[in-house]
């Protein structure tokens, strides 16, 4: 995974998705309660990776990356667009932590927004091979499509996580 650290990695911002299809590797930062959806097409080389804030969008979405439900559909449409096939891919998840603890605020963002990932995922048919959630630590995410290792930094661990 010497390539995750290379200089030319697409950077994803927060409510923001972005696809490679020339194998470049795609970040983010600042992964808290927020969600991370990375979903690859191995025959079509073609991969993309979401960074959404909220479970689901209100109607009309101003903003379709930061939900969970328009974000992946928006992800889909242009993997798609790059010659990726829905049927042919798999997902990877990260994120949902628990930053604050409002225990009166019912059950934490960070877990309703993975489980919404799971649950668009589950009717979209598309397999969860791995996720690194919950916790109460930030992450830094990259994933490398040559490999399809997804590498994950908390600011609590030393040494980073691969999926």
């Amino acid at each position: 995974m010497n390539r995750v650290a290379t200089a030319d990695a697409i950077p994803v911002g927060v409510a923001e998705y972005a696809v490679s299809s020339d194998e470049r590797p795609l970040k983010t930062s600042g992964v808290g309660s927020c969600g991370v959806v990375v979903v690859r097409d191995e025959v079509a080389a073609v991969s993309g990776l979401l960074h959404f804030m909220l479970p689901e969008a209100a109607s009309p979405v101003d903003r379709e990356a930061k939900f969970a439900d328009s974000g992946i559909d928006a992800l889909f449409s242009a993997l798609e667009s790059k010659g990726g096939d829905r049927s042919r891919t798999w997902a990877k998840l990260a994120g949902g932590a628990t930053m604050i603890d409002f225990q009166s605020m019912g059950r934490p963002i960070g877990e309703r927004n993975i489980e919404a990932a799971r649950n668009v995922l589950d009717a979209l048919e598309v397999p969860v091979r791995a996720a690194d959630v919950g916790g109460d630590a930030g992450r830094r995410v990259t994933f490398d499509p040559a490999s399809g290792e997804l590498l994950i930094k908390t600011a609590s661990s030393e040494a980073p996580r691969r999926l």
